[in-house]
């Protein structure tokens, strides 16, 4: 109605229900190769094939450049190749990532994403049930706990920085989670009910009981994910909430981590 371009993020979506870009009536999806299963260093821009053309390169340089000519006064005219796949990716093009990804994208396929999906809804019920028998923890949710979901949760615990209990679930229990604010600093924020300019970073690891969190923790799981990996991490969470830590943590370079006495 509008002439917007509509852009969709689907770094955290892709890896966990098939995406119809037509469905969706998007311009633009984007998304990581590593949350695809795929190595690191590469990821995917799809849309529209006429604005990619019309768009200015994203990299100057050898591939992308179909002709370069210098005039009388010293400057440069260049033209730009027309094929899109020249005209945005200057340079050798990373070939391994591009199949890496197409393969993850294939495995994923043949696996079934409607069985994919049905798995991640019956992990994600397990956990949000262990969780809010809980008292101390609060799951966050921007459009509320009846919203659809994917194989990601992000929580506080209460009287806990969350960098503190992430350090202490990893150290302690062998359990891998995000803390932090997650690329997302002004949504989480307000999530949490704190203000714009207050830290995000650890900053406290022994948090005074009923300290408000100024940062949150994520879990996330996916297609390897077995049930005994959320039994395992609602005990650690029962066990930290009722027993707290047995370890002592200190802070270095902003970041809670096990003391070395």
């Amino acid at each position: 109605r509008h002439g917007a371009r509509i852009v969709l993020d689907a770094a955290q979506l892709v890896p966990h229900q098939a995406v119809d870009i037509a469905a969706l009536d998007v311009d633009w999806v984007a998304f990581s190769g590593h949350k695809l299963y795929a190595p690191f260093g590469s990821g995917v821009l799809a849309g529209r094939p006429d604005w990619l053309r019309d768009a200015q390169p994203y990299l100057a340089g050898g591939g992308a450049t179909r002709k370069v000519a210098r005039r009388a006064d010293g400057r440069l005219d260049v033209e730009w190749h027309t094929a899109i796949a020249a005209r945005h990716e200057a340079g050798s093009p990373n070939v391994i990532g591009a199949y890496a990804i197409a393969s993850a994208c294939r495995a994923l396929t043949e696996a079934g994403f409607d069985r994919l999906a049905d798995r991640e809804r019956q992990l994600l019920a397990q956990l949000r049930d262990g969780l809010a028998a809980v008292p101390e923890v609060r799951v966050l949710s921007l459009f509320g706990p009846d919203s659809a979901r994917v194989g990601v949760l992000s929580f506080v615990v209460q009287g806990w920085n969350s960098s503190h209990f992430a350090a202490a679930l990893s150290a302690e229990y062998g359990i891998g989670v995000r803390d932090g604010l997650f690329c997302a600093h002004p949504l989480v924020r307000t999530l949490l009910d704190s203000a714009p300019d207050e830290p995000g970073e650890c900053g406290a690891p022994d948090a005074a009981p009923g300290e408000r969190s100024l940062n949150a923790i994520r879990v996330s799981f996916g297609v390897g994910t077995p049930d005994e990996h959320i039994a395992r991490f609602l005990a650690a969470v029962r066990a930290l909430v009722r027993e707290g830590a047995r370890w002592n943590y200190v802070t270095e370079n902003g970041r809670c981590v096990p003391a070395r006495d």
